[in-house]
């Protein structure tokens, strides 16, 4: 199973795109990981439990929106060159 999973990553690294996939793949699910999903669980967390704070509010909001723009500025420097 190993050898196999091996021989074929060794086949996709021989094809000439495969490291611009890998960086795509790899640079949005980092940043939608990383950026976007903590702020949106604790924002949904915050309005299901009733806490409004303006101050976290805007801050998860924030940290939410740089999220979006680092994966879109991932996917379109790996896209167009």
């Amino acid at each position: 199973l190993v050898t196999s999973a091996l021989a074929t990553c060794l086949g996709l690294a021989q094809i000439g795109g495969f490291g611009a996939v890998a960086n795509l793949v790899g640079g949005v699910a980092q940043g939608v990981l990383a950026f976007v999903m903590p702020p949106a669980i604790a924002l949904s967390l915050a309005r299901r439990h009733g806490i409004e704070n303006a101050l976290e509010t805007i801050t998860q909001g924030t940290i939410f929106a740089f999220g979006l723009i680092v994966v879109l500025s991932v996917a379109y420097c790996t896209l167009f060159p």
